[in-house]
């Protein structure tokens, strides 16, 4: 608007000083090289005013064809942006019906023209994954990476895709890298510790329990007993690997709290026994007993390899005479009276075991003491019990 009011001025003053000029005109030489042009001042400030209005009718009609390019392309282009959506509309659902194949196509395809192209790219990977084509889930999820570097959720679908794969490692390397950035992600976390009980790290799970239970993602009662397996699963490490001595250090650093719980106790028992250190196991079973008369723990003395069981012996018949009606001490002490082959006393605690809480080992064990008594009669009456106790009680149906 501007130029065409200085167009319409310019011509306006032409009109006005050309007449006066009409008289006195002046002139313009203009020289180029060896070529000379001469003209009045009327006739240049015509020509200057006619270039002008061809220049700005020129610059008009350029703007006009421009216009109408971009708008073209503006055309082209949110048509191509509407594909991309369908098709990517379409791969989603494909994926929420498990048709992976058609789901990677189509994700895939509208990937370039997407408005969230990220969202394409993890897709995709989730389909190559189930389509069990790791390398190309990978390629996917680079290009996912490529496009938003500091994506959280591109590397946690990684950590996701690569714990499903069973790729505990790569996982675990990972949900490492991310921790320092974001030290309460939930997910981040839970997937840290399906990572750290899948490879039995144990060590990393407890340290990492505290942040579990601030998260909620774990209650006390959960927390406290993943505490305990991560527990025992280093004993058992260190069992193997550095064996009685390394077991009893353990051990003796563990909290007091610790040393009275009993699936520790009995796991490190458990362990001393198969580093055949069972006098030593007996010496903290022994302790445990005196604070805790858990049935686990008096199992366990049947179990250890003593090289003297009278002690056993008689922490056992202590047990019993404070509680007549406890099956597993009464079975626990004709074990090791077996050792000692005092057949009748075993007989009789067998026999209260079996009163109290029957079982087929106990059974089992008694069949054997009467043997020994050479009450073979009797002996052959108590298998027919014991078959008849070991079968599956069957419901008789009466029809009215």
């Amino acid at each position: 608007m501007i130029k065409l009011f200085l167009l319409i001025a310019v011509l306006i003053a032409g009109v006005i000083v050309g007449p006066m000029l009409a008289g006195n005109q002046g002139y313009v030489l203009i020289s180029a090289a060896h070529q000379t042009l001469e003209m009045s001042v009327t006739t240049f400030i015509i020509l200057w005013v006619a270039l002008l209005g061809v220049f700005f009718l020129l610059e008009n009609l350029l703007k006009r064809l421009f216009s109408i390019s971009s708008a073209t392309s503006g055309w082209f282009s949110t048509r191509k942006t509407k594909k991309a959506r369908r098709l990517t509309n379409e791969g989603f659902m494909k994926v929420i019906e498990g048709d992976w194949k058609q789901a990677e196509k189509l994700v895939v395809k509208g990937a370039k023209n997407s408005d969230t192209p990220v969202l394409n790219y993890l897709a995709a990977a989730t389909a190559a994954q189930e389509q069990h084509n790791t390398n190309l889930r990978d390629e996917y999820l680079q290009h996912a990476a490529n496009l938003d570097e500091k994506n959280l959720g591109v590397a946690l679908t990684r950590a996701k895709l690569e714990f499903a794969d069973k790729q505990y490692e790569q996982a675990l390397a990972t949900l490492q890298g991310l921790r320092h950035d974001n030290p309460n992600n939930t997910i981040l976390l839970n997937l840290l510790k399906d990572c750290y009980l899948q490879l039995n790290d144990w060590q990393p799970l407890l340290t990492l329990l505290p942040s579990l239970e601030k998260s909620g993602l774990v209650t006390a009662e959960e927390g406290a007993l993943l505490e305990q397996q991560a527990q025992c699963g280093l004993m058992t490490h260190l069992a193997q690997q550095k064996g009685t001595e390394g077991l009893l250090t353990y051990w003796s650093d563990l909290s007091r709290k610790q040393r009275q719980q009993v699936p520790l106790i009995t796991h490190f028992v458990a362990q001393m026994t198969t580093l055949n250190a069972d006098n030593q196991a007996f010496t903290v079973l022994k302790e445990a007993l005196k604070k805790n008369n858990d049935n686990a723990l008096i199992a366990q003395l049947s179990e250890l390899q003593l090289d003297d069981t009278h002690p056993a012996i008689v922490l056992l018949e202590g047990l019993v005479r404070n509680d007549k009606q406890n099956a597993i001490a009464h079975s626990a002490l004709a074990q090791l009276l077996i050792r000692e082959q005092k057949w009748t006393e075993a007989k009789t605690h067998l026999e209260q075991a079996l009163e109290i809480q029957p079982t087929l080992r106990d059974y089992g064990l008694l069949v054997n003491v009467l043997e020994q008594l050479n009450e073979h009669e009797a002996a052959e009456k108590l298998s027919r019990q014991a078959l008849n106790f070991s079968l599956p009680v069957t419901k008789s149906t009466t029809s009215e």
